[in-house]
């Protein structure tokens, strides 16, 4: 009546997870599918401390204890790296594919890089898929629910040639209705639509040596990008009503939007993966990791988010390709030292396109708010649309990327309970880019008197002027860290460590407002972290407890200032470095088989992130100033508390039939989605309960389960976007109750 023992590879050696320095949680895929998590971001009904925000592929971000921005700018690097199958994924998008035939899942908290062919500054995500086997193998899973839910995964696997070759082959598609009501038209929009193929060959022609080959194919074409506005800006709120448009009523919750352009993303992945290991004659193992990946993102959305023709369509076209090559050499050459000593390859190249075009309502909109027009006493039918309608304006640009590393990790076996792991890192990085603004369309001035007088500044104000920049930076840097754990006893391991993660620089892809940089700093976080691990009541409880303080420099992070003057228009995700920012905490996870039919588990984060340096932050909207200091306030993107909970009842029948049972809860406290925290940007705290209810055999050969997610039909927010003016904003609000049934088999 123990529990189920866990093992990891987080150190590049099979271990179980208790006897690994490092805090960390675990799930493997029968836990992922019973918990019917599907898709990264789901990972947080699991794991507290973790933050996944997705308001579609290209703006997806993770952060862990308090420390990850988001990706609203092309030119940031995740602080979380995301490795699938060993391999290093440069957009966080790339990451947001279903989690199905999955070994294993590990989220490491804390600075990796001396393990990992990526440096990262606020932890690792390390998913496993299933490896072929040459046994027969095969699943299917089938689920049905609410809004239109059709989601359908299979599995296969087996011996091409009997103890040489193997193959598997694995799929889904998954289908949901939208979500979210266009008022404008009567459709909805906020759908699902996915699909995938991933296929694999692992050879294996002699005791010493294999190669596995993998296969990828991932394609979304959903109605997506949509946002409820969650305040208007007083700017707003006077345009709309000079041209007089009704904004709809703040209500996130109603789950309603106003557009009349389409809302499309369509995103393309495909990638192959090449892992070649051999061991050698001194029982060292030599491991070669080899991927090329490309990964195409293609969106049309409403500029404007409303049902005028301001900004009628703006669409956006990223290319991302990448190639990396990791070598790893790992061995026990006697009872007292591990290593793993690693070189490392990436090279990434993204090329962009984002175009924007305006309509006949630009002109009156944007004059709408001007005290000017108010006292001359025009109105929105004296306003030549000529003024902005038909003008596009053009964004392209590209991103290089090299990044070379040397990394390794020894762990001496000091005496029978102490070991000692110190890991070094050098890395060297270079990366060069441009971006560029046309702006094309404009029709000649009018003669009337307000073309004349208003045009010029309207159409430098709104479309601004030709623009191109080249940057190109190159920095180097050696991190590391320095780990000890004392085996107390057989079922309690403590340790300690330090650590110094890096993330390089980079190129701010975006047009540039007054004192912002055209690059920005490294990020760098010096680590120090305590940790029990614990097993308790004869292997049938676990307990961690990890008590640390992160703290970093230069933390890289978006701003969204309001207009300098009210002559310029507002600056929209523009990467700014911060001083200072000091994260603390404490983790607890529990796990325990309180009989034969219960488990029970716990997990709790608290966080107290704050800016330490930070005097030149940008201001609320609703702010006179320019720049504020927020110093001592808590970091956006960072609740200060997580927690989550569940029970699993199983009940025996007869004929080897088993009734079986699931409570989940995940609770998160309040915190700001934004750096400037404008009325809008606050996501409230919130609680979600989800329910399984299900019969099987109790080989698990099959079984049959009702759900319900959202169980009480919490209203929440998971991410919040700087919408066309300084101050508005939009939410992404989570999905409302549902309920279905799955069914899933095996052989």
């Amino acid at each position: 009546m123990v529990l189920d023992e866990v093992k990891v590879t987080a150190r590049h050696r099979e271990e179980r997870v208790q006897a690994v320095p490092i805090a960390m949680n675990v799930l493997n895929g029968e836990q992922l599918n019973d918990a019917g998590i599907y898709r990264a971001e789901d990972l947080q009904q699991r794991v507290p401390s973790l933050l996944v925000a997705v308001p579609n592929t290209r703006y997806a971000s993770y952060g862990i204890r308090g420390l990850g921005s988001s990706s609203y700018n092309d030119g940031l690097d995740g602080s979380v790296g995301v490795f699938l199958d060993g391999v290093y994924l440069g957009r966080q998008g790339m990451s947001l594919v279903d989690l199905v035939d999955i070994e294993r899942v590990e989220v490491l908290r804390g600075p990796q890089g001396t393990l990992y062919g990526k440096n990262t500054t606020a932890g690792a995500i390390n998913i496993s898929s299933r490896a072929p086997t040459f046994e027969p193998q095969g699943s299917g899973e089938v689920s049905v629910g609410s809004d239109g839910l059709r989601q359908y995964r299979g599995t296969v696997s087996g011996a091409l040639i009997d103890g040489v070759l193997a193959g598997r082959l694995t799929g889904y598609d998954v289908e949901r209705d939208g979500l979210m009501e266009n008022t404008y038209d009567g459709s909805h929009l906020g759908d699902q639509n996915r699909q995938g193929l991933r296929g694999q060959l692992l050879w294996t022609p002699s005791e010493v040596f294999s190669a596995r080959l993998i296969g990828e194919y991932g394609w979304q074409d959903e109605q997506g990008n949509v946002f409820a506005a969650s305040n208007y800006s007083q700017s707003s709120i006077e345009r709309a009503a000079f041209v007089g448009y009704r904004q709809l009523p703040i209500d996130p919750y109603a789950r309603r939007v106003q557009q009349d352009e389409p809302n499309t993303v369509k995103t393309l992945q495909t990638g192959t993966t090449l892992e070649l290991n051999w061991l050698l004659d001194s029982r060292a193992t030599l491991t070669s990791i080899s991927r090329y990946r490309d990964w195409t993102y293609d969106a049309d959305q409403d500029g404007d988010g409303m049902a005028l023709s301001v900004a009628e369509n703006a669409a956006v076209t990223l290319n991302h390709h990448q190639f990396s090559q990791e070598l790893r050499l790992a061995d026990s050459p006697n009872e007292h030292v591990d290593y793993v000593v690693g070189l490392y390859y990436l090279r990434q190249k993204l090329n962009r396109e984002v175009g924007v075009r305006f309509g006949e309502d630009a002109a009156a909109y944007f004059l709408g708010d001007r005290p000017e027009i108010d006292w001359l006493g025009v109105t929105p039918g004296m306003i030549a649309p000529s003024l902005l309608d038909g003008a596009q304006q053009d964004f392209d640009g590209q991103q290089r990327t090299d990044s070379r590393a040397v990394f390794g990790q020894l762990t001496w076996h000091a005496t029978d309970r102490l070991a000692i792991t110190p890991g070094l890192r050098y890395t060297r990085e270079r990366k060069q880019g441009w971006l560029s603004r046309s702006v094309s369309g404009l029709a000649p001035l009018g003669p009337d008197l307000i073309s004349q007088l208003a045009g010029p500044l309207l159409r430098s104000t709104a479309l601004g002027g030709e623009y191109y920049r080249r940057d190109a930076i190159e920095e180097s840097n050696l991190s590391g860290q320095l780990t000890f754990s004392y085996q107390f006893a057989d079922d309690l391991l403590g340790y300690a460590s330090w650590s110094r993660g890096y993330k390089a620089g980079g190129i701010n892809l975006d047009v540039i407002g007054p004192n912002v940089s055209s690059t920005f700093d490294a990020e760098r976080v010096t680590s120090v972290e305590v940790g029990l691990k614990r097993s308790f009541w004869n292997e049938r409880g676990v307990l961690d407890l990890a008590v640390y303080q992160a703290d970093v420099d230069d933390y890289q992070a978006l701003t969204n200032r309001a207009p300098a003057d009210q002559f310029s228009p507002p600056i929209r995700d523009n990467l700014i470095n911060v001083g200072k920012v000091r994260l603390r905490g404490i983790e607890l996870d529990a796990q325990l088989r309180a009989n034969e039919r219960v488990d029970l588990r716990l997990g709790i984060a608290w966080s107290d992130a704050r800016y330490r340096d930070f005097p030149n932050a940008p201001c609320s909207p609703t702010s006179a100033q320019w720049s504020c200091d927020l110093g001592g306030q808590r970091v956006f993107n960072a609740p200060q508390w997580n927690a989550n909970a569940g029970i699993d009842y199983r009940h025996p029948l007869e004929h080897g039939l088993e009734l079986f049972s699931a409570l989940d809860y995940k609770f998160r406290s309040g915190y700001y989605g934004t750096l400037e925290g404008g009325p809008g940007s606050y996501q409230p705290s919130y609680g979600l309960t989800n329910l399984r209810l299900g019969l099987r055999r109790s080989n698990r050969r099959w079984e049959a389960e009702l759900w319900a997610r959202n169980l009480f039909d919490e209203n929440y927010i998971t991410a919040v976007y700087a919408r066309l003016g300084a101050g508005d904003y939009g939410v992404l609000t989570g999905d409302p109750r549902s309920m279905g049934m799955t069914l899933r088999t095996r052989w």
